[in-house]
């Protein structure tokens, strides 16, 4: 029997189907293929220019799906840098990863000691334990997804903007402060 003949319908089905243990290097384990139940977190289409707006002193962010609308896993934020603006002080996350996809403009990240300039189309992954920031150097406004796991990142959003709004600080480097 082909191994779709006896996969696919069990995932049209949403079935559990479990795979024979296998033994490569050097040990053994099964795997199990199951369908994750998500019908607590419905679909959800953001159009253009709506979404909720998050709190940020420096440049406008819209939050495009909560922790919560994806079952705790992640959070997509879209940003528009000015030219010449802050994205992030420098930082570190210790539970969070975070990715970034540039749409247009360029942004500059600070990673690994190693400044690197991102054009439309490319992709960044900031990996939680490693030093990091971004800025958009450009005179161009700069639009880019950032995506985060980990459910923390999100209650970090919405209580720092406020705090940093409220200090009023005059750059990023004040902000992170």
């Amino acid at each position: 029997m082909k191994l779709t003949t006896a996969i696919l319908p069990a995932l049209a089905l949403g079935l559990s189907l479990t795979v024979p243990a296998c033994a490569h290097d050097g040990h053994s384990h099964d795997h199990a293929m199951t369908m994750p139940d998500h019908a607590d977190h419905p679909d959800k289409l953001v159009r253009a220019a709506t979404g909720e707006m998050v709190d940020n002193p420096f440049h406008p962010v819209r939050l495009l799906l909560s922790n919560e609308e994806s079952a705790g896993e992640v959070t997509i934020y879209e940003f528009l840098l000015p030219p010449k603006s802050p994205g992030s002080p420098p930082h570190t996350h210790s539970l969070e990863d975070e990715y970034f996809y540039v749409i247009s403009g360029t942004l500059d990240v600070l990673s690994n000691g190693e400044t690197l300039r991102l054009n439309p189309g490319d992709f960044a992954a900031l990996n939680r334990g490693h030093a990091h920031m971004f800025w958009n150097g450009s005179d161009t406004p700069t639009e880019l997804i950032m995506t985060t796991t980990g459910s923390s990142f999100e209650a970090f959003m919405s209580s720092a903007g406020p705090r940093i709004a409220e200090a009023k600080p005059a750059n990023a480097e004040e902000a992170g402060a």
